[in-house]
């Protein structure tokens, strides 16, 4: 069942069809904006409504982003 659902999976995605969920990306520049700000990602994870691991994630992608 598995290798089945794979290859419908890797069709989809060739035809452009399986994207995943956009980013949202009024909470990224939010969470930017707070953490640039000298919050702590605890602090900014609260303030800004996502988890810790969400504000970890985003932080990373804006430092490799910049760093390009």
């Amino acid at each position: 069942r598995r290798e089945r659902q794979r290859q419908g999976i890797d069709l989809a995605k060739g035809a452009g069809r399986y994207a995943g969920r956009k980013p949202d990306t009024k909470m990224h520049e939010r969470v930017i904006a707070l953490k640039s700000g000298g919050c702590s990602i605890a602090e900014t994870a609260r303030l800004a409504g996502v988890s810790v691991s969400q504000v970890k994630r985003v932080w990373a992608q804006n430092q490799t982003k910049d760093k390009v």
